[in-house]
C-alpha cells in the first residue's frame, strides 16, 4: 500500500520529465550523452532505473533535507525551476534545471545541492561540482553548497566558482554531437543501458 503509493509517484514523476529537443537538463550536461537516445528508445530499461532501492533512498534523503532546510533557514525555497537559453550551432538551446534549495545562510544567498552515496570516496565529485556551477551561473548568485549524505558521513562542500556561457556552451555541443561518450570512463559501471551500448568501457 504505502510502497505502491511510492512507485506510483516515481512513474508519475519520470513520465512528465518529457522535453523537447531544444531543450537540455542540467543533468544532461554532467552525463553520459548517449543516456538521452537510450532514453528514448529503451524506455522499458529508463522506467525501470527509476524504481531501484538505491534512487528511492536517495530520493527520500533529498526530500527529508529539503524539508529541513525549508523549516530552518528563513527566506529559503526548495526544489526551484530555472531556465536559461543559449545560442548552440545556430539555434537557441533552454537549459533547464530544478535546484534542490537556495536558502539565505549568514545573510547571503547560497545554492544547496543534495547528493547521496553509497561511499564517501573521492568526494567532491567531479560531475557534482559542474552541476553545481551550471546552476550558480544560471542564478547569478555567488556561493554555493554541495551537502553529501553517506553511510560514512554527512559533509559539505563550498564552490563558489560558477560556470561561463562558452563552457556551457561546449558542453551542450558534446551532448547534442554526443562528441563525448562516455562523457567520464566511470559511468559504464553504473549504466543500465551499458548492456546494449557499442561504446561500453570495462573499468
Amino acid at each position: 500500500m504505502l510502497v505502491e503509493r511510492i512507485f506510483k509517484k516515481k512513474l508519475e514523476d519520470y513520465l512528465t520529465h518529457i522535453k523537447d529537443d531544444n531543450t537540455l537538463y542540467v543533468t544532461d550536461l554532467i552525463r553520459c550523452p548517449l543516456k538521452i537516445q537510450y532514453e528514448k528508445t529503451y524506455k522499458e530499461l529508463a522506467i525501470s532505473e527509476v524504481f531501484t532501492p538505491s534512487t528511492i533512498l536517495g530520493d527520500m534523503v533529498h526530500e527529508g533535507l529539503e524539508n529541513f532546510i525549508k523549516n530552518n533557514f528563513s527566506n529559503s525555497q526548495v526544489e526551484v525551476e530555472i531556465e536559461r537559453e543559449i545560442p548552440v550551432n545556430n539555434k537557441q538551446v533552454k537549459i533547464k534545471g530544478r535546484i534542490d534549495a537556495i536558502a539565505e545562510i549568514d545573510g547571503e544567498k547560497v545554492v544547496i545541492e543534495i547528493k547521496s552515496a553509497r561511499a564517501d570516496k573521492g568526494l567532491p565529485h567531479e560531475h557534482h561540482k559542474v552541476q553545481l556551477q551550471i546552476y550558480l551561473w544560471m542564478t547569478g548568485i555567488k556561493k554555493g553548497l554541495l551537502v553529501y549524505i553517506t553511510p560514512d558521513r554527512v559533509t559539505e562542500y563550498e564552490v563558489n566558482e560558477p560556470a561561463d556561457e562558452v563552457g556551457v556552451i561546449r558542453l551542450a555541443e558534446e551532448t547534442l554531437k554526443r562528441t563525448k561518450v562516455p562523457r567520464y570512463p566511470w559511468e559504464c559501471g553504473y549504466c543500465v543501458y551499458s548492456s546494449v551500448c557499442p561504446y561500453k568501457r570495462n573499468k
